[in-house]
């Protein structure tokens, strides 16, 4: 039943992106960051460490990119783009790409959520600013604004949770265990629960820290499994974010300081099933659902 929505995702984003601008005076940017691991040909086995480094002086002919945390993982990263059905073209585009480059090569890629349980997860992470009409970040000067935005996203996670983690393999990557082995051994770690902090990476959702070097400030939504269409998740993003300035005191999410696993903050979870993923979305009340039907 799902069909339906991307087969139409081009259309549910263009209507989408109009129903915030018709809500709203701000302007969404968002940029991506895309993890994937460089394998052997034919096994599981990670790429060499030479092979990692050959490939990534290829990429950088054509993508900004780096070596992450994870042994042979690579992450890519797109520009801030108000653009965002020309982002949505380059994300697909970039994974077509990387994997032919490694196809010449005699490698292949894993866009797999957590291909290795005792290594990094891999991620398609959000990186989300609001500007005015004369391009200013509005996040740098209003902290309300900010929260309330991160808010929103929380609230509206699982309700499109469908999209963010499209498969029951992309679960395993908000295991408890696993992260917890993760992080105890100084790899980044995946959340589990929703949360945001200021350059916590154990949050559902980061604010990196404004220095002289990185003057700017945005939402680092930290769900997205590889493999999710970046579409239907931008769409659903915006739609939750319209919801911002309407939250009351109740709904609105207090920064997390320390680790997100700890059980003293009682943090809510969200959705670890591809079965409770897909309750939330039909559910009646899920104004995600309602609109993306409108719009198909």
């Amino acid at each position: 039943m799902l069909e339906k929505f991307y087969l139409n995702k081009e259309k549910i984003l263009k209507k989408s992106q109009e129903f915030f601008s018709n809500s709203n005076s701000q302007i969404p940017k968002v940029g991506c960051e895309l993890e994937f691991f460089l394998l052997e040909k034919n096994s599981l086995d990670y790429a060499p460490p030479e092979a990692v480094t050959e490939f990534i002086l290829e990429l950088k002919k054509f993508y900004k990119c780096e070596k992450e945390r994870g042994v042979s993982q690579i992450e890519i990263k797109t520009d801030f783009t108000a653009d965002l059905a020309a982002l949505c073209r380059e994300l697909d585009d970039c994974k077509n790409h990387v994997a032919k480059l490694a196809e010449e090569r005699n490698l292949r890629t894993s866009f797999l959520a957590q291909p290795f349980l005792d290594d990094c997860g891999s991620s398609l992470q959000f990186n989300i600013t609001l500007h005015d009409f004369e391009d200013k970040n509005l996040f740098l000067s209003d902290e309300i604004l900010l929260k309330n935005c991160a808010s929103s996203l929380l609230l509206a996670t699982n309700s499109m949770m469908i999209f963010l983690a499209p498969t029951q393999e992309d679960y395993q990557r908000f295991d408890c265990g696993i992260n917890q082995k993760l992080f105890e051994n100084g790899n980044f770690s995946a959340p589990i629960n929703l949360s945001f902090g200021v350059d916590n990476r154990t949050c559902a959702i980061r604010i990196p820290a404004t220095t002289k070097d990185r003057p700017t400030k945005r939402l680092e939504y930290r769900l997205a499994a590889t493999g999710a269409d970046p579409w239907l998740c931008i769409s659903a993003m915006l739609l939750s974010l319209k919801c911002h300035a309407e939250l009351n005191s109740s709904q609105i999410f207090e920064q997390i300081y320390g680790n997100a696993f700890d059980e003293q903050y009682q943090l809510k979870s969200f959705c670890k099933t591809l079965q409770e993923a897909e309750e939330n979305f039909w559910r009646e009340e899920n104004f995600i659902r309602k609109k993306f039907e409108e719009y198909e």
